[in-house]
């Protein structure tokens, strides 16, 4: 007999596995046909376990005299349990006369016999130690077939190939999966977020209309401070909704959208009011974007209302840096200094700072430079 020349065989079934073929049964008539015929062998097959590993399922039986392919025959445990346990057990399993071994005895009527087989040396394909199948490598007719060294060695590095194949198509399908799961969370995200926001502009629309039946500057004031932190949040959903990643927020596009929404709200025909932003793009988590929002909305609405009661003109500066993972964040006005309502410490405005400057764990301080300054610092 022609002796197998290992080393060209296994580079030429290497090459079929780097292929990215679609059509699996392609690729296992060809791996199937370079076997039989390296092997001289007359049939070539590969079973998978199901689901419930009751049963191998045929991925293709290839006979190499006739050219013929078929699969999805189904042989099952409970009816062959000695084979089964074999493959489970051994790390290939050679027989040189199946009528005469206990381990295939059980498959004469339904298997061996139909397809003539004699003699057998099947390897169980394993993926990352996980048992997955069986390859199956069959002498058919009367001769009885001695599977040497040479070609148990062939026969078990073929089986590596195909196992590693396998395992690819195994991760490129679980690939698809997930990014198909990760799409759909994504417009699950996409939609959660604008659907939270319509509802908060909602709320805002009912706070402008009972706003139109207040008779006194004073609740009037009150409705829109209210009005303004629900638009403070409604703005972090509005920014991820339009984002492609719904887990951070730019913070300079966000401080500067705050900042003109005050600016038009406290917007007065009697005064001028600079803002001036010196804001980095500084990137954080959603968490820690909406207590920022509504700090930075606290702060700087007490300085619109009472920063610049006594002068037709002012300035509101922000400035938002980034060194490593400390954030500083720092809101300073020209106006009239520390007498305001919000630098109180029995005030609501006071306590509700205080609270948001907790949720993330910063620290912060009231200063007097030719107005007041409000400044904070925290860590990512």
């Amino acid at each position: 007999m022609e002796s197998i020349n290992l080393l060209q065989e296994l580079d030429s079934i290497s090459k079929i596995h780097t292929l990215t073929r679609d059509d699996i049964d392609s690729m296992m008539i060809e791996f199937a046909h370079r076997i039989t015929i390296a092997m001289k062998i007359e049939r070539m097959s590969v079973w998978l376990f199901n689901e419930g590993k009751t049963a191998v399922v045929s991925m293709g039986e290839y006979e190499l005299p006739q050219k013929r392919f078929i699969k999805g025959r189904e042989l099952f445990k409970k009816k062959f349990p000695a084979y089964f346990e074999a493959i489970a057990e051994n790390k290939i399993i050679v027989i040189e006369n199946v009528y005469k071994s206990n381990v295939t005895e059980e498959l004469t009527e339904e298997y061996n016999r139909p397809q003539d087989i004699i003699s057998l040396m099947d390897i169980p394909l394993r993926i990352c130690g996980e048992l997955v199948g069986v390859m199956c490598f069959e002498k058919t007719g009367s001769t009885e077939r001695i599977f040497t060294h040479s070609d148990q060695a062939f026969a078990l590095s073929v089986s590596n190939v195909f196992a590693s194949n396998l395992e690819a198509r195994q991760r490129r399908a679980l690939q698809v999966r997930l990014d198909q799961e990760l799409k759909e969370k994504a417009l699950l995200l996409k939609e959660i977020h604008h659907r939270v926001k319509n509802n908060l502009s909602i709320i805002s629309s009912l706070i402008n209309l009972q706003m139109q039946h207040v008779k006194d500057d004073y609740h009037r004031s009150l409705f829109a401070e209210h009005r303004e932190k629900i638009n403070s949040i409604a703005l972090i959903h509005e920014l991820v909704y339009k984002s492609k990643d719904f887990s951070e927020i730019n913070l300079k596009t966000y401080i500067e959208e705050i900042s003109l929404n005050l600016a038009g709200v406290y917007h007065s025909s009697t005064k001028t009011i600079e803002l001036e932003s010196k804001v980095e793009n500084v990137i954080v988590d959603i968490n820690y974007a909406l207590p920022l929002g509504l700090i930075i909305n606290e702060v700087m609405t007490n300085s619109f209302k009472h920063a610049f009661k006594d002068t037709e003109k002012g300035k509101i500066t922000i400035e938002l840096s980034k060194e490593k993972r400390l954030v500083k964040l720092k809101i300073g006005d020209n106006g009239s200094g520390l007498n305001s309502t919000i630098r109180k410490e029995e005030s609501l405005g006071m306590e509700i700072l205080k609270g948001l400057i907790e949720q993330i764990e910063g620290r912060y301080s009231f200063s007097n430079d030719r107005g007041t300054v409000f400044t904070m610092e925290f860590y990512l």
